[in-house]
């Protein structure tokens, strides 16, 4: 049994096809298939059912996953702790955040952070609170980064700082003229939204019924590409964090408009951790300087409180 059918069997676990998994290694399906078969021949078990709608788990897979994610993070470990000897920061760092603290956060500090590791890289996956912190609770992510993150003894929050949600729209939008907006305002004008899952969505929810408003959900998606899209478009209004003006990289293409709603108006994001977990060098490091730009939007903001 070799370590290449452990990995395939990893992803395997992962998607929902054959194909789907060869395509994230980057090999062909046929590839995979022989190294599952392997697998199974060693175990003597079936480990993949396949079926019409794609492939799962059997038992004896589920087993063998949670054992095979676990050997390879102690690998991924081992090998950051001999590259360190050789004071080379290498590894994969798996990062899961919300989509909207990618640009903000995760994609500035990755830059800064491969300039002077060059031999790493990264893992991002992006969804809701619920999603990151159960990705992180699982060992599928090393650090987080979310709105608002479930309370679990198995995660540690380490930083934290607070953001202020915007309106953003299309230059040509009715709004964009405005210097701030209430949510009756925002009431009378289409908007796009996550899910029910999402913690925006919920603060959104909750503040309609506080204000006795209704809010026309025209298009609900998770997708933050769709959102922009769609509000380029003129077609509807995204509620979405801010960094502080002073910080915040210039949107040319949409006008933001702050939020004038004491709840709806800020929003916290928590920086975490696995509790109980080995971290690599190159998690912990990436942690740290994260964090350094979290405490930097701290400082902006106290500064000019």
């Amino acid at each position: 049994m070799q370590l290449r059918a452990l990995k395939y069997f990893s992803q395997v676990a992962k998607s929902a096809s054959f194909r789907e998994a060869a395509d994230k290694l980057f090999v062909a399906p046929g590839a995979v298939t022989r190294q599952i078969d392997i697998l199974e021949h060693y175990y003597g078990a079936q480990l993949i059912e396949r079926g019409p709608r794609g492939i799962k788990l059997t038992r004896e897979g589920e087993l063998l996953a949670q054992a095979v994610d676990a050997t390879l993070r102690e690998l991924e470990s081992v090998k950051a702790r001999i590259t360190s000897r050789r004071s080379v920061v290498s590894g994969t760092v798996k990062i899961c955040a919300a989509e909207s603290l990618v640009a903000l956060f995760i994609a500035p500090v990755i830059a800064a952070f491969g300039q002077h590791n060059p031999e790493v890289s990264f893992e991002i996956d992006t969804g809701s609170a619920p999603y990151i912190a159960e990705q992180l609770i699982s060992g599928h992510a090393d650090v987080a980064l979310a709105f608002y993150t479930p309370v679990s003894a198995e995660i540690q929050v380490t930083h934290c700082c607070h953001l202020e949600h915007k309106v953003l729209m299309a230059a040509h939008h009715p709004l964009a003229t405005k210097s701030r907006l209430t949510l009756k305002e925002i009431a009378a004008h289409p908007i796009a939204i996550p899910p029910a899952n999402y913690a925006v969505r919920q603060l959104l929810e909750s503040a309609a019924r506080r204000e006795a408003v209704h809010f026309d959900m025209r298009f609900i998606t998770s997708s933050m590409e769709v959102q922009k899209t769609l509000a380029l478009q003129g077609r509807t209004l995204l509620i979405l964090p801010q960094l502080h003006q002073q910080e915040r990289d210039s949107q040319a293409m949409f006008v933001a408009v702050p939020l004038a709603d004491p709840l709806m108006g800020k929003v916290k994001v928590d920086l975490c951790l696995p509790r109980q977990r080995t971290l690599s060098m190159a998690t912990r490091l990436f942690h740290d300087m994260l964090s350094q730009r979290i405490d930097g939007q701290n400082a902006l903001v106290n500064t000019t409180a």
